[in-house]
C-alpha cells in the first residue's frame, strides 16, 4: 500500500503542472449541474473572479459553439477577443454532453491534458451575469478537481460569489481552495493589425472606477 501512495503523489506531482487543481481519494465528487442548462445562452466571454488553487491578474474563459462542436477557450494574459477568440493564444477545450437529460453535466478534453477527458459541470449560473463550473478527472486510486467562479464582467458582487460558493458546500466540497483573480488588469485583445478591440467595461468606464464598481 505504502508503494501505491508514493507512486500516486509522484504522478500527481507529475501531472499538475501549473492547473488549478485539488486533489483527493476515491472517486469524483457528485455535483448537481443547472437544470435544463442552454449552452447557448452561456456562450460568450466570462471573467474568471476565483477559482482554486490559483492567483493570477487575469484570467477569461469563452464558449463557443462551431457547428454544434462545443469548445471553451481559456487564457490568463489578456481578455478574449470576441470577434475571433479561437485566434487569441490559450487552450481550447472540446465540451461534450455526457447525458442529454442532463446538458449541464458534460466532458472536457484539453490537448495539453495527458490524461484524457475530465468531468465539466455547470452548477450555477444566470446565464447574463454569473456562472459557477466545477470540473473533476480521476487519477489513478484518486481524482483531481477544480471549481471556477465566473462573470460577464471584470466583477462580481459579494453576494452572488457567496451564492455560488455555497452552492458548493451543498454538495460537501471543501472550497477553502478558492483564490480570487482580479480582471480589471486584464490587456484589452488585440487583432491582426494591432487595433485594441476594447470590451464593454472599457468602454464604460475605462477600468478606472474599480473601486466604485466593486460593491
Amino acid at each position: 500500500m505504502q508503494i501505491h501512495v508514493l507512486f500516486f503523489i509522484a504522478f500527481l506531482n507529475l501531472v499538475r503542472m501549473n492547473r488549478a487543481d485539488d486533489y483527493g481519494w476515491g472517486e469524483c465528487p457528485k455535483v448537481n449541474p443547472v437544470s435544463n442548462f442552454d449552452f447557448n445562452k452561456f456562450s460568450g466571454l466570462w471573467y474568471v473572479i476565483q477559482k482554486f488553487d490559483l492567483s493570477s491578474p487575469c484570467w477569461t474563459y469563452y464558449f463557443v459553439n462551431q457547428n454544434g462542436i462545443r469548445k471553451v477557450i481559456q487564457n490568463q494574459n489578456q481578455t478574449i477577443n470576441e470577434r475571433e477568440p479561437e485566434k487569441t493564444p490559450g487552450n481550447i477545450g472540446t465540451l461534450e454532453i455526457v447525458n442529454a437529460t442532463q446538458p449541464g453535466f458534460m466532458s472536457v478534453r484539453f490537448s495539453d491534458n495527458i490524461l484524457g477527458k475530465a468531468d465539466y459541470t455547470v452548477y450555477f449560473t444566470d446565464y447574463e451575469n454569473y456562472g459557477a463550473i466545477f470540473r473533476c478527472q480521476k487519477v489513478l486510486f484518486g481524482h483531481r478537481r477544480s471549481a471556477t467562479i465566473l462573470s460577464r464582467q471584470p466583477y462580481l458582487t459579494p453576494s452572488l460569489r457567496n451564492q455560488a460558493r455555497a452552492k458548493l458546500i451543498s454538495f460537501d466540497i471543501d472550497i477553502s481552495s478558492f483564490k480570487s483573480v482580479d480582471p480589471i488588469f486584464c490587456k484589452n485583445p488585440r487583432g491582426p493589425a494591432g487595433e485594441t478591440f476594447p470590451d464593454e467595461t472599457t468602454r464604460r468606464n475605462g477600468f478606472g472606477q474599480r473601486t466604485e464598481q466593486r460593491t
